[in-house]
């Protein structure tokens, strides 16, 4: 802190020499090339000629211009400044169940593309954030409360969601590869277009999620609850521990891709 207002003050101090000093040269160079203006009595001279000067009114409107220049060239430092002030209020809510000023840090640094690899929020109350598109590969989130988030298009492969509350979430088109669900909720999820390839749904709740062309590949399924979900060219290839009897409690099994089998364990093809 102390090092940043030393610095500010510093630059303060430059400019206002700086533009002291440019005012003079103008008007130097005016009153030697015959520019003084003629000023009534009782106003000062320097404040007549420093109201009057054509060359210091051309200055101030390239000043301006310049000011804006300087804003938009800056907009990276404060943009960097603003991210590392987030991670800050991040870290500092580390081990709270529920902290709003994480909350909104974590939407602002995923609507500015910030990455969240290996964001580490386990437990944390995060209901109803839109994190839509957010790189949280590797994260650690296991028991978190994610419920009603958006999470669509989110990268979430590797990702620590260990009895992860995740009921009415929005995971579609998400990537879940390697990811490990463990006895979470996903109840009422959306997870249509998901990609679950290589996933542990060891004791998933999926009753009444949509899992629509979602692509299930070497993915463990070991008491996982499949009751009323809907699996419309759901795509199930190299599963562990998918009975015949999970499948058949979804919606419209019929509907799903499956491999040989398990087409043989459900009785379509001999």
């Amino acid at each position: 802190m102390k090092k940043t207002l030393k610095r500010t003050l510093v630059r303060l101090l430059a400019a206002m020499f700086g533009a002291i000093a440019l005012i003079a040269t103008i008007l130097a160079l005016e009153v030697g090339f015959g520019g003084a203006k003629t000023c009534p009595n009782m106003e000062a001279w320097i404040l007549c000629q420093i109201r009057e000067s054509t060359l210091l009114n051309i200055v101030e409107s390239f000043s301006i211009l310049v000011a804006v220049f300087l804003f938009f060239l800056e907009t990276p430092e404060r943009d960097k400044q603003a991210h590392y002030e987030a991670w800050k209020v991040i870290d500092a809510a580390h081990g709270l169940k529920t902290s709003y000023a994480r909350f909104q840090a974590l939407q602002d640094l995923n609507e500015d593309n910030v990455s969240l690899h290996g964001l580490n929020a386990p437990e944390a109350d995060l209901r109803g954030i839109n994190l839509s598109g957010a790189d949280l590969s590797n994260a650690y989130l296991s028991g978190a409360d994610l419920r009603f988030a958006n999470l669509s298009n989110a990268h979430l492969s590797n990702a620590n969601l260990v009895e992860t509350n995740l009921s009415n979430a929005n995971l579609s088109n998400a990537h879940l590869t390697g990811a490990n669900l463990t006895y979470s909720n996903c109840i009422e999820a959306n997870l249509q277009n998901a990609d679950l390839v290589a996933t542990n749904l060891l004791g998933t709740n999926f009753v009444r999620a949509k899992l629509d062309r979602a692509y299930f590949g070497d993915t463990q399924f070991s008491q996982s609850i499949l009751q009323d979900a809907t699996v419309k060219q759901t795509k199930f290839f190299g599963v562990e521990n998918l009975t015949r009897e999970q499948i058949q409690s979804t919606r419209n099994w019929q509907e799903g891709i499956y491999d040989t089998k398990l087409l043989i364990k459900l009785g379509l093809r001999q």
